[in-house]
Protein backbone atom coordinates (compact mmCIF):
# COMPACT_ATOMS: atom_id res chain seq x y z
CA UNK A 1 0.00 0.00 0.00
CA UNK A 2 1.44 3.53 -1.18
CA UNK A 3 1.94 5.64 1.72
CA UNK A 4 -0.04 8.71 0.85
CA UNK A 5 -2.88 6.26 0.15
CA UNK A 6 -2.24 4.61 3.81
CA UNK A 7 -2.34 8.33 5.42
CA UNK A 8 -5.58 9.11 3.61
CA UNK A 9 -7.28 5.67 4.52
CA UNK A 10 -10.38 6.07 6.77
CA UNK A 11 -9.02 3.68 9.98
CA UNK A 12 -6.00 6.16 9.90
CA UNK A 13 -7.44 9.31 10.10
CA UNK A 14 -9.98 8.03 12.55
CA UNK A 15 -7.27 6.54 15.03
CA UNK A 16 -5.11 9.74 14.16
CA UNK A 17 -8.12 11.97 14.89
CA UNK A 18 -9.20 9.82 18.46
CA UNK A 19 -9.41 12.28 21.78
CA UNK A 20 -9.22 11.67 24.52
CA UNK A 21 -6.00 9.72 24.11
CA UNK A 22 -5.86 6.10 24.72
CA UNK A 23 -6.04 4.99 28.36
CA UNK A 24 -2.51 3.37 29.81
CA UNK A 25 -3.89 0.13 30.38
CA UNK A 26 -7.30 -0.42 28.06
CA UNK A 27 -9.87 -2.77 29.40
CA UNK A 28 -11.17 -3.84 25.49
CA UNK A 29 -10.48 -2.77 22.19
CA UNK A 30 -11.45 1.25 21.36
CA UNK A 31 -13.32 0.79 18.03
CA UNK A 32 -14.03 -2.80 17.09
CA UNK A 33 -15.48 -1.95 13.91
CA UNK A 34 -11.54 -0.99 12.92
CA UNK A 35 -10.25 -4.80 13.25
CA UNK A 36 -11.22 -5.59 10.48
CA UNK A 37 -10.62 -2.65 8.30
CA UNK A 38 -6.97 -2.83 9.59
CA UNK A 39 -6.40 -6.67 9.15
CA UNK A 40 -7.62 -5.59 5.13
CA UNK A 41 -5.06 -3.22 4.42
CA UNK A 42 -2.40 -4.34 2.37
CA UNK A 43 0.06 -2.74 4.48
CA UNK A 44 3.02 -4.10 6.00
CA UNK A 45 2.65 -6.08 9.45
CA UNK A 46 4.14 -3.37 11.42
CA UNK A 47 1.86 -0.52 10.36
CA UNK A 48 -0.87 -2.93 11.02
CA UNK A 49 0.42 -3.80 14.11
CA UNK A 50 0.65 -0.35 15.66
CA UNK A 51 -2.77 0.43 14.15
CA UNK A 52 -3.54 -2.16 16.23
CA UNK A 53 -2.02 -0.98 19.32
CA UNK A 54 -3.78 2.63 18.65
CA UNK A 55 -7.14 0.97 18.60
CA UNK A 56 -6.06 -0.86 22.20
CA UNK A 57 -6.27 -4.09 19.99
CA UNK A 58 -3.60 -6.09 22.31
CA UNK A 59 -4.31 -9.20 20.07
CA UNK A 60 -4.47 -7.70 17.38
CA UNK A 61 -0.78 -6.16 17.91
CA UNK A 62 0.44 -8.73 20.05
CA UNK A 63 -0.26 -11.64 17.22
CA UNK A 64 1.15 -9.55 14.49
CA UNK A 65 4.94 -8.23 16.14
CA UNK A 66 5.42 -11.86 17.52
CA UNK A 67 5.39 -13.47 14.03
CA UNK A 68 8.21 -10.87 13.33
CA UNK A 69 10.49 -11.63 16.77
CA UNK A 70 13.75 -10.17 16.40
CA UNK A 71 12.59 -7.43 14.13
CA UNK A 72 13.42 -4.06 15.78
CA UNK A 73 9.91 -2.75 15.23
CA UNK A 74 7.86 -5.45 16.13
CA UNK A 75 9.90 -5.60 18.97
CA UNK A 76 9.46 -2.50 20.15
CA UNK A 77 5.77 -2.89 19.74
CA UNK A 78 5.85 -6.03 21.62
CA UNK A 79 7.24 -3.92 24.59
CA UNK A 80 4.68 -1.43 24.52
CA UNK A 81 1.72 -3.99 24.07
CA UNK A 82 2.87 -5.56 27.26
CA UNK A 83 3.31 -2.36 29.12
CA UNK A 84 -0.22 -1.49 28.47
CA UNK A 85 -1.27 -5.24 29.46
CA UNK A 86 -0.24 -4.42 31.77
CA UNK A 87 2.66 -6.65 32.34
CA UNK A 88 5.39 -4.35 33.24
CA UNK A 89 8.26 -7.07 33.18
CA UNK A 90 7.78 -8.57 29.89
CA UNK A 91 7.46 -4.64 28.78
CA UNK A 92 11.38 -4.06 30.27
CA UNK A 93 12.34 -7.37 28.57
CA UNK A 94 11.79 -6.52 25.33
CA UNK A 95 12.84 -3.49 25.90
CA UNK A 96 16.47 -4.69 26.50
CA UNK A 97 15.95 -6.91 23.42
CA UNK A 98 15.88 -4.45 20.44
CA UNK A 99 17.54 -1.40 19.22
CA UNK A 100 16.79 1.28 16.35
CA UNK A 101 17.78 4.17 14.76
CA UNK A 102 14.18 6.36 15.42
CA UNK A 103 14.49 5.40 19.35
CA UNK A 104 16.00 8.60 20.10
CA UNK A 105 13.18 10.79 18.32
CA UNK A 106 10.64 9.40 20.32
CA UNK A 107 12.10 9.41 24.03
CA UNK A 108 15.20 11.51 23.81
CA UNK A 109 15.19 13.80 21.00
CA UNK A 110 18.73 14.99 20.58
CA UNK A 111 19.74 12.09 22.53
CA UNK A 112 21.09 8.32 21.86
CA UNK A 113 19.97 4.94 21.49
CA UNK A 114 21.12 4.08 25.40
CA UNK A 115 19.45 7.38 26.19
CA UNK A 116 16.10 6.46 24.70
CA UNK A 117 16.08 3.28 26.15
CA UNK A 118 16.78 3.94 29.56
CA UNK A 119 13.94 6.27 29.35
CA UNK A 120 11.74 3.87 28.06
CA UNK A 121 12.40 2.08 31.16
CA UNK A 122 11.87 4.63 33.36
CA UNK A 123 8.00 5.19 31.43
CA UNK A 124 7.60 1.44 32.23
CA UNK A 125 8.01 2.34 35.97
CA UNK A 126 5.90 5.72 35.80
CA UNK A 127 3.33 3.91 33.84
CA UNK A 128 3.40 1.36 36.89
CA UNK A 129 3.11 4.04 39.47
CA UNK A 130 0.39 6.21 38.05
CA UNK A 131 -1.56 3.14 37.66
CA UNK A 132 -0.80 1.81 41.46
CA UNK A 133 -1.33 5.29 42.92
CA UNK A 134 -3.78 7.21 40.37
CA UNK A 135 -1.73 10.28 40.35
CA UNK A 136 -0.14 11.90 36.86
CA UNK A 137 -2.76 9.36 34.79
CA UNK A 138 -3.61 11.65 32.40
CA UNK A 139 -0.06 13.30 31.64
CA UNK A 140 1.26 9.50 31.33
CA UNK A 141 -1.80 9.16 28.81
CA UNK A 142 -0.78 11.98 26.09
CA UNK A 143 3.17 10.60 26.73
CA UNK A 144 1.47 7.38 25.98
CA UNK A 145 -0.24 8.50 23.03
CA UNK A 146 2.58 10.95 21.74
CA UNK A 147 5.07 8.00 22.15
CA UNK A 148 2.41 5.63 19.38
CA UNK A 149 1.83 7.96 16.93
CA UNK A 150 4.98 8.93 17.04
CA UNK A 151 6.27 5.25 16.33
CA UNK A 152 3.13 5.03 14.08
CA UNK A 153 4.17 7.79 12.03
CA UNK A 154 7.59 6.58 11.42
CA UNK A 155 6.48 2.84 10.85
CA UNK A 156 4.32 5.14 8.07
CA UNK A 157 6.65 6.42 6.35
CA UNK A 158 9.00 3.47 6.04
CA UNK A 159 5.86 1.76 4.23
Amino acid sequence: MAKLELWSSPVVQTLFARSPPAPLSPKGIWRQDLTAQINQLSANLNVRAVLHLLNDDFNGCHELAQTQEGNPYSDHLHSIAHRREPDYWNSKYWIARFSHEHLPEIYSPGGTVTQAKQEMDKFVDAVQSAETSGKGVSDHEKRQWEEMTKLARILIDLE
